[in-house]
């Protein structure tokens, strides 16, 4: 098989924080154990290829034993084994290698022993206080005899694995060969301890524009393209002969987003008003609902529809009681009226009677989906005099604007496999991925949230975060990313995968159709 990605692997090491990215995540999830693995339906699971067990053993204090596989082994024969536990877990740990890179650090900075028995196939783990998303550690796990070949903590992982591909794979799959730029070709795991896979070679070539790769599958160059839709590829794709085509949401979504700092967009009322007069159902219905009608508008930034926490309904519709995301521009302009702000000739006038400066919307230049998004988004704030200069920055300024705030307005997507990780990280003062917000109360709750193993109360209080956070205008949802897997009907057993971790985690099940 020949499958399309859109740009090459960078950082080889996909826990750093240049290597935890979409497209580098997902073409790397075949090369990995992971614990947990993620069904097409939300839920998450053991993955028992590589475990026995994963369990909560005690919670004063939290400790957690995992029990690996016998089998389970890296490709050059090594036993996957405890030490790789810790050297993952150290690697994520500020106080154990405060120079390496990570891109998550929440939850392994609380994990305070790791005991490996004595034929390194059980794991303890003891947490200093209660850590709900234990399930969402050790997405990756990284080869500990191979760290030792690239030196100390900070030097493996950094530049280490950062630099080299992998050298062994715990995986299905392992690197055959890289071709700079071109493509990278895997081949099948010899020592592969989970369920034989079936194709031999799978090889991704790197195509850089959705529509360039519709335009291969169409011709037969490649067999397999997973990306956001659009009308344009959805049109295409159906009326291409021999092609099977996949639609489903993920637990991906997108949203717009504002700061709340800086010369204007510190001011509430700014805000506010912004947030009534977005009309969020309009822009669903004109962009996404087009070809994908049964996503529904989002009225939670923490969970998307039909979402669970165990078995726990976890989405509620907080929006509707904020009074915001309709497209209320009379209700928008007394807000901003009642503030002091002038709307003359057209144009917004501050209270200090100076116009209102341009606003800056930051997105993502190679994403049809995100453009059109700022497009709308220009288009709406006119009627409040508000003129939005939009920003289209491309992939390799696109990340390090959106941490660093350089932005007034702006529109992206957020992964929520994580739970209140996933949000911590965004919007937690100093997180990883924040852009300058900081709540007492959102970071009270996230507190909270974090160290709450029971679903309910976990998910009471996430939705608690929710209502502030869309009060404070920093966040306002739109949909779940919707994702298309278009493919040869030769193939079979390809699914959307609603994680970030995309339609490569059952890899080794992708067959000839019979």
């Amino acid at each position: 098989m020949t499958l399309a990605a859109t740009s090459p692997i960078v950082d080889w090491n996909p826990l750093s924080a240049a290597g935890d990215t979409t497209g580098q995540r997902q073409q790397q999830w075949p090369f990995y154990p992971h614990p947990f693995l993620t069904n097409p339906d939300t839920s998450v699971v053991l993955n028992a290829a590589l475990l026995e067990s994963a369990e909560v053993v005690s919670t004063a204090p939290m400790t957690i034993k995992y029990k690996i596989q016998q089998k389970a082994v890296w490709s050059d024969g090594t036993p996957i084994s405890g030490k790789d536990f810790e050297y993952t877990q150290a690697v994520q740990d500020p106080e154990k290698c405060a120079e390496c890179k990570a891109a998550f650090t929440e939850g392994y900075s609380l994990i305070d022993s790791v005991q490996t028995s004595s034929d390194g196939k059980t794991v303890t783990m003891t947490y200093s206080k209660p850590f709900s998303e234990w399930q969402a550690l050790f997405n990756y796990i990284l080869p500990a005899h191979v760290a030792d070949t690239y030196g100390n903590l900070a030097a493996s992982f950094n530049e280490g694995f950062g630099k080299n591909a992998p050298k062994v794979s715990g995986g299905p799959y392992i690197i055959k060969e890289v071709q700079d730029g071109v493509s990278m070709t895997m081949v099948k795991n010899p020592k592969w301890y989970g369920d034989p896979a079936h194709l031999d070679t799978i090889t991704t070539r790197y195509i850089s524009g959705q529509g360039a790769q519709i335009t291969a599958l169409q011709n037969g160059e490649i067999d397999l393209v997973y990306q956001n839709p659009t009308l344009d590829t959805v049109t295409q794709v159906k009326a291409m002969s021999g092609t099977t085509m996949r639609l489903g949401s993920t637990l991906t979504y997108f949203h717009l987003g504002m700061k709340t700092t800086g010369d204007v967009m510190a001011d509430a009322a700014l805000r506010k008003a912004i947030s009534t007069r977005l009309n969020l159902d309009d822009m669903r219905k004109r962009t996404v609902g087009q070809y994908a009608p049964e996503l529904t508008t989002m009225k939670s930034s923490v969970y998307v529809p039909g979402q669970k926490v165990g078995d726990i309904a976890a989405y509620q519709e907080n929006i509707d009681a904020l009074n915001i995301g309709k497209g209320d521009t009379k209700a928008a302009l007394g807000i901003l009226e009642q503030a002091g702000y002038k709307l003359t000739n057209g144009k917004l006038m501050l209270p200090d009677g100076k116009p209102l400066r341009d606003l800056t919307m930051l997105t993502l230049s190679t994403d049809v989906l995100r453009m059109e998004l700022a497009q709308i988004t220009q288009s709406q704030l006119k009627d409040l005099g508000i003129a939005v200069v939009i920003d289209a920055a491309d992939g390799a300024r696109y990340s390090p604007a959106l941490r660093s705030g350089s932005f007034d307005l702006m529109a992206t997507g957020t992964a929520l496999d994580l739970g209140a990780l996933s949000m911590q990280q965004w919007y937690g003062t100093g997180g990883a991925r924040s852009f300058g917000y900081s709540s007492t109360e959102a970071d009270r709750l996230f507190e909270a949230a974090s160290t709450e193993l029971d679903p309910a109360k976990r998910v009471d209080l996430m939705n608690q975060v929710d209502r502030v956070l869309m009060a404070d205008g920093v966040v306002l949802p739109l949909f779940a990313s919707p994702q298309m897997a278009a493919y040869s009907d030769k193939f079979a057993n390809i699914f959307i995968n609603p994680s970030k971790y995309g339609t490569t985690m059952n890899v080794e099940h992708w067959g000839l159709r019979k």
